[in-house]
């Protein structure tokens, strides 16, 4: 080996990547480890020029080469497992990463590192232990906090996350996220005062990709709105706008001419909702206003409660009478009737339809479909005792429509099964009859409570277990339908004695 020229390349190599020439960079790394093959240092360099090239899997090739040659290094094992996990190789990274804490337990960001992979492999508890030694090793570090508290909601222990969020946001307090975080524990335990507030810096995120500016119009801050015309946005999921949607009227009570502005697949259904002066669709030129706000805003700004949520008693969806009595003469009134729907926009929340099976044992049963487009491919392979009763004309391409023609099929139906979907928003705005089936750790607004929910009067919760899963929660949702299904033929039997 050429020592000198080795040595040459290796300072022009840095210097390169220093300057952000990679290209440069990574021909003077290529030529040191030509000249010394078995060098670890020249081969680590041009692993980490590759991977900043973009140029990962050539990167993996090199790394693996110089950890074969230094098992030990620490700096070499913290790239590798980290390109691992950049490159989804998760299984992989993992004996690399607990080997790097392994051989120098005082490597906090090998301990971080290690929590959000097992976090990716859905071991909370695991990753809850990595994160309290990188804490222990970096105590002030905001993103550490964060990422404890993360493991600790997964595990379904609020009130340890909210703690740790608390840590987050005094560490660093110009994060959103942390604020944000901590919001939604907040109010998931009904602490709805303190975590709004918090919850509402989410639009301050740097990816935040809801945020809407409107150029010359201030954000409204809870301040009186008589004689004022207020813009509200939608954000997030369809779900969502419908949720929330029940607060328009809460901003004209409060003197306020009512903008909205909705996602186009929800105009139609909008249009009965009390409250809204103005709909608008996503897209078309807005309005003049002289405030605007973001929809999920609305609770903390209307000082809600758990107790004084709108719309919970009372349906605010309302549809034609037409379309609800051409639904009912295809439906008819024989049996329970019951609508179903398994999937959600979220892979967590979504239900394989063969976990309704148990449905469709309970004597007296008609299943009707709910879901649309996306999950029925799984009707295919169907094996309940029972069909299910599909309406394939309803809503098909149609840019306004959606959620109408199937708000029409609910309104006629006994009872709805669904997963936490914006189909269940239809339902609960409607006041229909509904079973709620929730993952074991549901989403923050269906708060504690295992049961009731406040957004919902007409809204029963399942919520499952780690070891029972969806049969479980099924098999419980089919012994709570032949209660009603009880109830339904006695009260049948009243009105016709």
């Amino acid at each position: 080996m050429n020592e000198d020229g080795f040595r040459q390349e290796m300072s022009a190599g840095q210097a390169a990547h220093a300057a952000g020439d990679l290209h440069r960079a990574i021909t003077h790394f290529v030529e040191a480890v030509r000249l010394s093959p078995a060098h670890p240092v020249a081969l680590f360099n041009l692993g980490i020029t590759l991977e900043d090239a973009g140029q990962t899997g050539a990167a993996l090739s090199v790394q693996e080469e110089a950890r074969r040659l230094r098992p030990d290094h620490p700096p070499g094992l913290f790239r590798l497992g980290s390109l691992l996990m950049k490159l989804g190789q998760l299984d992989r990274a993992f004996p690399v990463l607990t080997h790097l804490l392994a051989t120098k337990p005082d490597f906090p960001d090998a301990a971080f590192r290690c929590g959000n992979l097992l976090m990716a492999l859905n071991r909370p508890a695991a990753a809850e232990q990595a994160y309290r030694i990188a804490l222990t090793l970096e105590p002030e570090q905001g993103g550490i906090a964060n990422n404890l508290a993360g493991s600790l909601r997964r595990q379904g222990r609020v009130s340890d996350a909210t703690t740790w969020y608390r840590r987050a946001v005094r560490c660093e307090p110009g994060t959103p996220e942390y604020h944000k975080n901590l919001g939604v524990c907040l109010i998931q335990q009904g602490q709805w005062q303190e975590g709004w507030p918090h919850y509402d810096r989410r639009c301050h995120q740097a990816m935040w990709r809801w945020r809407r500016d409107v150029p010359g119009v201030p954000r409204w801050d809870g301040s009186s709105l008589i004689g004022k015309r207020i813009l509200v946005h939608f954000e997030q999921g369809l779900g969502d706008t419908l949720q929330f949607i029940r607060y328009m009227a809460v901003l004209k009570e409060m003197g306020a001419w009512t903008l909205f502005e909705c996602q186009p697949t929800l105009r139609d259904i909008l249009r009965g909702v009390a409250g809204i002066d103005e709909l608008i669709c996503h897209g078309d030129p807005l309005p003049d206003a002289d405030v605007h706000v973001p929809l999920m805003s609305l609770p903390g700004l209307c000082c809600s409660t758990p107790g004084t949520v709108p719309g919970a008693s009372m349906p605010y969806l309302h549809l034609p009478r037409d379309r609800v009595a051409a639904w009912a003469s295809r439906i008819g009134n024989d049996g329970i009737r019951v609508g179903i729907n398994w999937q959600a926009a979220g892979a967590d929340r979504s239900i394989p339809l063969s976990a309704f099976t148990p449905l469709a044992s309970v004597p007296g049963v008609r299943l009707f479909s709910l879901q649309k487009d996306v999950g029925l491919e799984q009707l295919s392979a169907w094996t309940g005792h029972v069909p299910i009763t599909c309406f394939e004309d309803s809503e098909r391409q149609r840019t306004y429509g959606s959620f109408v023609d199937s708000a029409a099929i609910i309104a006629n139906l006994d009872l709805v099964v669904s997963c936490d979907s914006a189909m269940l928003h239809v339902a609960g705005a409607m006041g229909k009859p509904t079973f709620l089936a929730l993952p074991f750790i549901g989403d923050w607004r269906w708060m504690n409570d295992p049961v009731r929910t406040v957004w919902y009067d007409c809204v029963r919760m399942f919520r499952a277990d780690p070891q029972g899963g969806w049969v479980a929660v099924m098999n419980h949702i089919a012994q709570a339908i032949v209660d009603v299904s009880t109830q339904k033929i006695r009260f049948d039997h009243r009105q016709n004695s």
